[in-house]
């Protein structure tokens, strides 16, 4: 996968950093053995950016720190205005750098020394910001559709949720990652664990769109994703822009909640996880097999209790899903429309609830307007004939009727 976040860069400037240091030449050691285990470069990255801030404000010799030296450390990584997140972290690289210095490895077969082996270190992946309330509705995944400004951002908020795609394989993705079917495509992208295909419905039209006017549309190795400024157009569009650009649109959407890359993969899965089984769930996320990560998307669906629940009151019927883009098929002709449409684009019937019920009800408005203005005719007809009847002219104050002559 392509390093879309710059960590080989950001590695290097903090090697530069650490090798001014006086422990300089242990702290690269570190480095090597981490990236020797085969590390990530974004977590030895991560670890080095620790390190140049440890050294920086409380620095310590890791080769020979007693504990008194170690509780100075961990003092001021509890003081800091840290998430708890952050802090274990730290914490977890002051315990692997003793233990590198001291025993000259840091697998988990390495004792760790006592001198960093009496603080706890809570060890967790899960991003703190995810809450079943800050979860994309597909509500809210259509509306943002809506707010593109051109076929490329459509297609791209609409394969990042439906193949509920890490930032890293979306934006990696090259023109020859999709192959249309009839009425689908297949995207090929790099994970994690290796090439996964996956088959995709309601991103086909949006996809074929942007493929239609995508700058080097010719070359199936360009970037799927380019960029359409005058400066970099067909290049790849990086992940600061991607992160800016759904911000962006969240806000033209009317979303007021935070917005990131990877809150429409934990969307499209926590829906997902309702209707799929672990397997298939690990299929299509790109997990390895016996993961424990499709267990924790089914607890945070609460897939059977919730259903269980809802069905039982008559509120649901059983296998309809919630939070899922689909295909709106129109009861009238039977033509296949996108989640968003308003109208069947084919034959023009209304498919929005919403829209029908605001048209319903200002037709039900004309209609009563006009059947009273009509009653006022009448009645004020009434009183002519009566008038005329009884050789009376008109009362005064009113005035014939357009289209009767009482003269």
């Amino acid at each position: 996968m392509n390093d879309i976040h710059n960590y080989r860069k950001r590695l290097e400037s903090a090697k530069r950093r650490l090798a001014k240091l006086k422990q300089g030449k242990l702290l690269l050691g570190f480095l090597n053995h981490l990236e020797a285990l085969s590390l990530s470069t974004g977590r030895v990255a991560k670890y080095a950016n620790h390190i140049c801030a440890l050294m920086k404000h409380c620095p310590f010799n890791p080769a020979k720190a007693e504990r008194r030296d170690i509780e100075q450390v961990i003092a001021w990584i509890n003081g800091q205005p840290y998430k708890s997140s952050t802090r274990d972290d730290l914490k977890l690289v002051v315990r692997k750098l003793v233990q590198y210095a001291k025993c000259g490895s840091c697998t988990r077969e390495t004792p760790v020394p006592t001198e960093v082996a009496w603080f706890k270190v809570k060890s967790t992946n899960r991003d703190c910001r995810v809450r079943p309330e800050s979860l994309l509705t597909s509500e809210e995944i259509k509306a943002m559709i809506r707010a593109a400004e051109n076929e490329r951002d459509e297609a791209l908020i609409s394969t990042l949720f439906e193949g509920a795609l890490r930032p890293g394989e979306l934006l990696t993705m090259k023109l020859g990652s999709v192959e249309f079917k009839k009425d689908y495509c297949i995207i090929s992208v790099e994970g994690k664990t290796g090439l996964k295909r996956i088959p995709l419905v309601v991103s086909y039209r949006p996809l074929l769109k942007w493929l239609q006017k995508h700058p080097r549309r010719e070359n199936p190795n360009t970037p799927l994703w380019s960029s359409l400024s005058n400066n970099s157009k067909g290049g790849q569009v990086s992940y600061s822009y991607l992160r800016k650009l759904l911000k962006r649109l969240a806000g033209k959407a009317g979303i007021r909640k935070p917005v990131w890359p990877y809150l429409f993969r934990h969307s499209c899965l926590t829906a997902l996880a309702k209707v799929f089984t672990e397997s298939r769930l690990e299929l299509y996320a790109g997990w390895i097999h016996g993961s424990r990560m499709p267990k924790r998307y089914v607890h945070f669906s609460a897939r059977d209790l919730e259903d269980a629940v809802l069905e039982l009151h008559g509120l649901k019927r059983r296998g309809e899903t919630d939070n899922i883009l689909k295909i709106v098929e129109c009861p009238r002709c039977g033509a296949k429309n996108q989640p968003d449409a308003v109208r069947c684009e084919w034959c023009g019937l209304i498919l929005d609830k919403q829209l029908a019920l605001k048209i319903e009800e200002e037709e039900r408005r004309r209609t009563e307007e006009k059947e009273k203005a009509l009653i006022g005719r009448i009645e004020r007809l009434e009183r002519l004939v009566r008038s005329l009847l009884n050789g009376e002219k008109h009362p005064s104050g009113t005035p014939p009727l357009r289209g009767f002559d009482t003269s």
